[in-house]
């Protein structure tokens, strides 16, 4: 099983630039518990680029705990049900997060 550390900064090889033309975003992540931390995605000109820290200036910001996130992206847990059930909190623009996660291949967590 992959950490959060390992996810975060493999992101960026399934991200699809066709599907952010004109976008310039960033999302803030933030993971409690084992292995956690902040993490940005700035998608901007086409690239992803993931790094350690946070911004001020972050569009949205994701808020869960490092399980929960990678029970997440390997499928075992849905996003809906874990924000609709307080395990995944969103700060900012929540419609922009919808999008976000269209931006990558949907195979990330294989």
């Amino acid at each position: 099983m992959m950490t959060i550390a390992e996810y975060m900064h493999k992101l960026p090889t399934f991200f699809v630039p066709e599907k952010a033309a004109g976008l310039n975003a960033k999302v803030q992540f933030e993971f409690t518990g084992d292995g956690g931390g902040q993490y940005l995605v700035h998608i901007h000109d086409g690239v992803c680029e993931v790094s350690e820290g946070a911004a001020a200036d972050a569009k949205t910001t994701l808020m869960t705990t490092t399980a929960d996130y990678l029970d997440i992206v390997e499928g075992r847990l849905d996003p809906m049900k874990a924000f609709m059930g307080g395990r995944l909190k969103v700060k900012g623009d929540m419609m922009f997060i919808m999008k976000f996660q269209q931006l990558f291949d949907s195979k990330q967590g294989s």
